[in-house]
């Protein structure tokens, strides 16, 4: 039985926890309330899988994609109901909503500009922002948030939030995550 069997789609906003949560890494500069989640929507792993075979990329197998549209998140799977912590087996779908959630940052704070700048990333760039000394390398070269492309600055996000939420070392990602955090 596949896990998405009874995953009905439904349309909502982001629970208080996911806002106290998401709050860690966007502070004031997103505004939650706009936010939609769109559970269990298809679409995003057709695209994907769309999109693998134009770049000749292998499919995966019980692999999902998550899209984001302006203040709407596109999941294909139901997303926690209750607030999962660190180590929890679904905790890895409230970092995933923090790497969507930083599109919908993008989206607020540079207009619908952002959507082919992430495209361009998808197929370009890639997420990989180089870890932890790859942060470190990067502001040592004066670089700021805005300087990695829009899908690493979602990755980054995300790996804060875990390494958050695991009690690890944050100290290479806090400069970038203050720049979220305040007009640059």
């Amino acid at each position: 039985m596949s896990p998405n069997e009874n995953c009905q789609p439904r349309v909502r906003p982001l629970h208080e926890w996911e806002i106290q949560a998401a709050y860690q890494v966007f502070a004031d500069r997103l505004n939650y309330n706009r936010v939609r989640i769109h559970e269990c929507a298809g679409w995003p792993d057709a695209i994907d899988r769309l999109g693998r075979k134009v770049k000749g990329q292998p499919q995966l197998e019980n692999s999902h994609n998550a899209i984001t549209l302006g203040n709407n998140c596109f999941f294909p799977v139901m997303l926690p109901v209750q607030p999962v912590k660190w180590g929890d087996a679904e905790f890895y779908k409230l970092a995933w909503l923090i790497h969507e959630l930083t599109h919908a940052w993008q989206y607020q704070s540079m207009g619908w500009g952002y959507l082919l700048k992430a495209l361009s990333a998808q197929f370009k760039q890639g997420y990989d922002f180089g870890g932890e000394s790859g942060l470190k390398m990067r502001r040592k070269d004066g670089w700021n948030f805005r300087k990695f492309n829009l899908e690493q600055q979602g990755d980054i996000c995300r790996t804060y939030y875990e390494n958050l939420s695991a009690g690890k070392d944050i100290s290479a990602w806090q400069d970038f995550i203050r720049d979220v955090q305040q007009v640059i």
